[in-house]
């Protein structure tokens, strides 16, 4: 197997757009997704450029086939949205059959290591991911990967999902429900308090 060049990389601030950091996705990947305004993109598209222009191997098109970034795409018209998405990941396991631990850290000094217990990132939350640039070969084709190692995170804002009142369409011809429960507003909810962000670096 050839040795490809690798060096670490850490990307821009910015948006998590996806993190599975503790279970593998449905491909079978720890995968983190920073979305970068492209402004703020220039400096790291153009040294993962760079990366791939001094240690490209010899035989690959002058163009690989991924460069472990690309540029956001609304999902519903197709069209640019300005952002770009630096896509890391890893494997959750060493070829040794080791669990990958996919480290988190606090942005604000002093720097410190925390467990999330569960917790999910939502993609309000900002931070970096970290890891290494890599030449990757696979069937003959070349690209660079972005392998991910760790993350930080400057603003947490956890991801609950599912569905609320807010995402529910009204039908003014619908009839009334009643289930023998008692209806009351979300402002009847007491907010739970919230928990400390990690500032902003």
């Amino acid at each position: 197997m050839a040795n490809f060049a690798k060096e670490a990389f850490t990307s821009p601030k910015g948006n998590f757009g996806t993190a599975h950091i503790e279970r593998p996705n449905k491909k079978g990947k720890l995968k983190v997704i920073i979305v970068v305004p492209k402004a703020e993109a220039k400096e790291a598209i153009a040294h993962i450029d760079a990366f791939w222009a001094d240690n490209r191997p010899r035989g690959s098109k002058v163009k690989p086939v991924h460069k472990g970034y690309m540029e956001g795409t609304d999902q519903d018209t197709g069209e640019l949205t300005g952002d770009v998405l630096f896509i890391f990941k890893t494997n959750p396991e060493f070829p040794s059959g080791d669990k990958k631990i996919v480290k988190v850290f606090t942005a604000k000094k002093p720097v410190r290591e925390v467990k999330l217990n569960g917790v999910q990132i939502g993609r309000e939350s900002i931070g970096r991911a970290m890891g290494s640039l890599a030449i990757y070969e696979y069937d003959g084709e070349y690209g660079v990967s972005l392998y991910l190692d760790a993350i930080s995170i400057s603003k947490l804002v956890k991801y609950t999902g599912g569905v609320d009142v807010a995402d529910i369409d009204e039908d003014d011809e619908a009839e009334d429900v009643d289930l023998g429960t008692t209806v009351v507003g979300t402002d009847a909810i007491e907010e739970e308090e919230q928990p400390t962000e990690a500032p902003r670096v």
